[in-house]
């Protein structure tokens, strides 16, 4: 990765939560609780474990739109947290920057 520089307050430019899409257990949960799926249904539990496993390959083809729905939400709570906590003003993810519904860009 190499030296990554330090805007003002020493936070990262790179979000070390997500660079990758990395999620926490606790993302999971709240992702799980925003998806409408029900928390006990087999992609739910996996990625509410902690560490989360993926494996949605291995799903039943009915399983699907429910696994996407869970890693849906689950991603944005993920990016939500990162672009709030640690690329807040020093951010160089352009999906950060686009403009909200209501700006014209």
């Amino acid at each position: 990765m190499g030296d990554v520089p330090q805007p003002s307050g020493g936070r990262s430019t790179t979000c070390p939560r997500s660079g990758l899409a990395h999620i926490t257990a606790a993302d999971g949960r709240s992702g799980v609780a925003r998806s409408g799926v029900k928390p006990t249904a087999y992609c739910s539990v996996m990625i509410c474990t902690d560490p989360p496993r993926y494996g949605s390959a291995g799903l039943p083809p009915a399983e699907y739109p429910n696994a996407f729905r869970v890693l849906v939400s689950v991603f944005a709570v993920a990016d939500t947290c990162c672009r709030e906590t640690y690329c807040k003003g020093a951010c160089g993810h352009a999906w950060h920057h686009l403009p909200t519904a209501t700006e014209q860009p």
